[in-house]
């Protein structure tokens, strides 16, 4: 991560502010739970390839002439990543619990959000490690129709602050997937699933080379995605289990729908996320 950025960027403007969501799963070599799982002998390796994948990304976007960086530590409890070695122009935001989920620090500032690290939506054929924050939940929707992951929700996110996603890593699921809502994100697969917990791999040192060029390729990409928006849209939250909708359904301003079924609304998506977010935190209380 060394060597100084040129002084701009053609289609974010000059030296934009970047916010960077790092999450576990997607990352190089990473392919089953105990990886995943703080505390666990596999995950201090799994971190470290975390921080790699990063790392990596941040050379990129300043070789694309990026200025201030944030880093979301989204994975978990937000312990992951360390502090170390990061250029001065990059800041790291961990721990919890994150006020925003995985887009903790986002605001109306940033010039684009990179996702970094990123698994595919629960239910996905062939995709490594799958979910949708919670393997509590069987499935999300919008408007009862379009089906929604971390991807989906975060860039929503995202957009309620104006800031459009350009960048997403993670394994061959999950980019298609990214690219299907926004058709034109940058996507680097880092490795390709075959069952939930086997995957094809890429070495550290071919996705290190794929992930640097590609998040710099995503800040000259020109157009960039447009923000996305999802304000006036319900979301319909199915879960695993009855009770943990029963434990979803004390949050204020969710709706009950069957036994396992919510449903979120509100004029503005910030609004509605937020109350997924509290209905979820009731939810992993439940044993």
């Amino acid at each position: 991560m060394s060597g100084d950025a040129p002084s701009g960027n053609a289609v974010l403007g000059e030296a934009p502010k970047l916010f960077v969501s790092v999450d576990l799963e997607g990352c190089t070599g990473v392919v089953t739970e105990d990886q995943t799982e703080p505390g666990r002998p596999a995950w201090e390796g799994a971190r470290r390839l975390m921080q790699a994948d990063l790392d990596a990304v941040i050379e990129g976007c300043r070789a694309g002439g990026a200025g201030e960086i944030v880093v979301c530590d989204a994975h978990d409890s937000g312990a992951n990543l360390s502090a170390a070695g990061l250029p001065p122009a990059v800041r790291l935001v961990r721990g919890s619990p994150p006020p925003l989920g995985m887009m903790t620090g986002i605001d109306e500032s940033f010039d684009a959000a990179l996702f970094v690290g990123y698994h595919a939506r629960a239910g996905t054929t062939g995709a490594v490690l799958d979910h949708t924050y919670t393997y509590r939940v069987f499935r999300v929707r919008v408007d009862d129709m379009t089906e929604a992951g971390e991807f989906a929700l975060n860039a929503a996110l995202a957009g309620c602050f104006g800031v459009p996603v350009v960048f997403i890593s993670g394994d061959e699921a999950a980019v298609a997937e990214a690219r299907e809502l926004l058709p034109g994100v940058t996507g680097v697969a880092v490795k390709t699933g075959r069952t939930r917990t086997s995957a094809r791999l890429l070495s550290p040192d071919q996705t290190r080379t794929l992930l640097r060029d590609g998040a710099q390729r995503a800040l000259r990409a020109a157009p960039p995605p447009a923000a996305l928006s999802w304000d006036e849209r319900s979301l319909r939250v199915v879960f695993t289990r009855s009770d943990f909708a029963d434990a979803a359904t004390v949050c204020p301003g969710v709706e009950r729908v069957d036994a396992r079924t919510i449903r979120l609304e509100s004029p503005r998506f910030l609004s509605t996320f937020t109350t997924f977010a509290a209905a979820l935190r009731l939810v992993a209380k439940v044993t």
